[in-house]
């Protein structure tokens, strides 16, 4: 096999030189990503399409990191009313392989260094490293975060703890929203709002105050960044999901594409062996349209939960409630496009 040089230190670059080592590359360089790149959010959520490939090339991870969330839940704002309700748990393991794992991501990160045993090497241009190696596997964005004139700003917090740790939550406001997940240390809190309107505790239940009091901004997102790449390799540099966008997510889960490139993209290169050209093509091939559904889907969650009408807003309320109380089903089959998506399957 040839050589490769991984760009990143980001989950996905990390499960790129696992995937990589396991596919027979034995000579595999990491660079860090530029400087610039903003740090990474404090946790993640790993849903079935992810959770998967850290059990395969990473098995002992989750039960020794993981924390397991026993539902979903959207609430209302202010009054914390249950809107909708859907069970994670062994219910979601059993209905799509797999768990839903979320993980602070600096004990996750620590862990793969470690099965990596491949330290990174310092930054680098990427002219120098294509330069250099046969393949360029690029996770780091090559721009810095949105300028401060982005559309919509990212704001974080973390608590030792609130009352719904067991739960996912989404909290919808006006126009606004924050996702509330739990590691096994601590309950970590995403605040997206447009930026031009500021968050007022006023219109936020109490249980979430200290939070807002807390926050601080993570970064920018600008819709342009949902807009799927119409390459993913130039030459012989692949580029994973997380290179394509800006570094802050409209979801927590929302890197985890980029996992999914790393698995399938050292899967075409172990099978074509030498001919990188046509395994570039086939990584392509197979993942753009992966990507313009989840860009897609992405892209409709910000706008939808930042809808500045409270006509419309009622309207998704209402039939959010409807279908998720009534209709169950109808309601996990929306979501199982994206959790039942199994490259372990599809790319052995």
């Amino acid at each position: 096999m040839y050589p490769v040089a991984i760009i990143g230190d980001s989950p996905a670059a990390q499960l790129a030189a696992l995937a990589c080592s396991a596919g027979g590359f034995h000579e595999i360089a990491r660079f860090a990503g530029p400087a610039e790149c903003p740090a990474a959010t404090p946790i993640l959520s790993l849903g079935a399409n992810a959770s998967r490939l850290l059990r395969t090339l990473a098995p002992d991870a989750i039960d020794a990191l993981g924390y397991f969330p026993d539902r979903q839940q959207v609430r209302f704002a202010k009054s914390a009313y249950l809107l909708a309700e859907l069970p994670l748990g062994e219910f979601y393991a059993q209905r799509y392989g797999a768990p839903l794992v979320n993980f602070s991501t600096q004990s996750l990160t620590n862990r793969l260094e470690r099965d990596i045993a491949n330290p990174l090497q310092a930054s680098k241009r990427l002219e120098e490293i294509e330069h250099s190696y046969e393949l360029t596997i690029v996770s780091a964005p090559g721009t810095a975060e949105p300028s401060r004139g982005a559309p919509y700003t990212v704001f974080a917090a973390s608590l030792p703890d609130h009352p719904l740790r067991r739960a996912n939550v989404l909290w919808r406001g006006k126009g606004q929203y924050i996702e509330q997940l739990s590691d096994t240390e601590r309950v970590h809190f995403r605040f997206v709002t447009p930026s031009n309107q500021a968050f007022d505790e006023a219109d936020w239940h109490p249980s979430l105050h200290q939070a807002l009091d807390a926050k601080t901004r993570a970064g920018g997102i600008d819709l342009d960044s949902f807009q799927a790449s119409s390459t993913l390799f130039a030459g012989r540099v692949a580029y994973l999901s997380d290179a394509l966008q800006t570094a802050e997510h409209c979801k927590v889960d929302g890197g985890n594409t980029a996992m999914e490139d790393a698995w399938v993209l050292s899967r075409m290169m172990e099978n074509y062996e030498e001919d990188i050209g046509d395994g570039l093509a086939a990584y392509e091939r197979f993942r753009r349209p992966r990507h313009r559904k989840v860009f897609a889907q992405m892209r409709d969650h910000l706008t939808r939960l930042t809808q500045p009408s409270a006509a419309r807003r009622f309207q998704q309320h209402v039939g959010t409630a409807l279908q998720n109380r009534l209709l169950p089903e109808i309601a996990l089959q929306h979501q199982d496009w994206l959790y039942e998506h199994d490259v372990i399957k599809g790319f052995r």
